[in-house]
């Protein structure tokens, strides 16, 4: 498992110049450097072409003020055992950290046949990631 110490950030719409040509946001583009970069110093091998993989993922995400300051909250919040079910989007989410990885963890991403994943509130804010051959 990859544990990446960054803020989860899910993948926005894309913006549109005036010439209509489709650009991302920079704050977007800045977080998926800095998720390869952090990926990238677990020396992990690439997965080779054509081969199936199965991906988990758990997006722990800072709570709200509203959240974090009930006393009934803080062990749940220690034990990351608190569900979001607000944005970002799960899938937002996803696409953020399979597109920062596409070329590097494996040849593309349609090799992934399995994908799961999930959101939990958490004082420790991070992505966590396992990619394995789907057997």
């Amino acid at each position: 498992m990859v544990v990446i110490n960054l803020d989860p950030y899910p993948s926005p719409r894309p913006r549109f110049t005036r010439q209509g040509r489709p650009y991302m946001p920079k704050e977007y583009t800045a977080w998926k450097k800095k998720f390869l970069k952090e990926w990238l110093t677990y020396g992990l091998d690439k997965f080779d072409a054509g081969v199936a993989l199965k991906v988990e993922l758990i997006f722990f995400i800072k709570p709200p003020l509203a959240i974090s300051k009930v006393k009934k909250n803080k062990q749940a919040l220690e034990d990351e055992t608190i569900i979001v079910v607000k944005k970002p989007d799960l899938d937002n989410l996803e696409k953020s950290v399979l597109d920062s990885i596409n070329g590097h963890a494996y040849e593309d991403d349609n090799q992934i046949s399995e994908l799961s994943s999930k959101k939990r509130y958490s004082l420790n804010p991070r992505v966590e990631i396992e990619i394995r051959e789907d057997i």
